[in-house]
């Protein structure tokens, strides 16, 4: 989620009416733009790391070819349109997270 702009007109004008200087007041924005940005990164590589988790690492059963492993976890394997669905669901939720 992006900053809003209020966030920075809050800062900014309680900095004013606190009679701060000017030198300080845009310390204080860039401080805050830095960090907040710094925490969108994160976040974003977080979630990317746990997609990647579900996602690769699988391997094909030996018992049956319907079915991946990993670890002691099994799934059944997507075939055809049920693959597109859930890519597409995938990216969805890549896009809203």
């Amino acid at each position: 989620m992006r900053p809003s702009l209020r966030v920075y007109f809050l800062i900014g004008t309680a900095l004013a009416v606190l009679h701060v200087p000017g030198l300080v007041v845009a310390a204080c924005l860039a401080g805050y733009w830095i960090f907040e940005n710094l925490d969108l990164r994160l976040a974003k590589r977080k979630r990317t790391k746990a997609i990647e988790e579900i996602i690769f690492g699988w391997e094909r059963s030996k018992d049956d070819s319907e079915f991946e492993v990993r670890g002691g976890l099994s799934r059944v394997k997507l075939t055809g349109q049920n693959q597109i669905i859930a890519a597409r669901i995938g990216e969805l939720l890549e896009k809203l997270l």
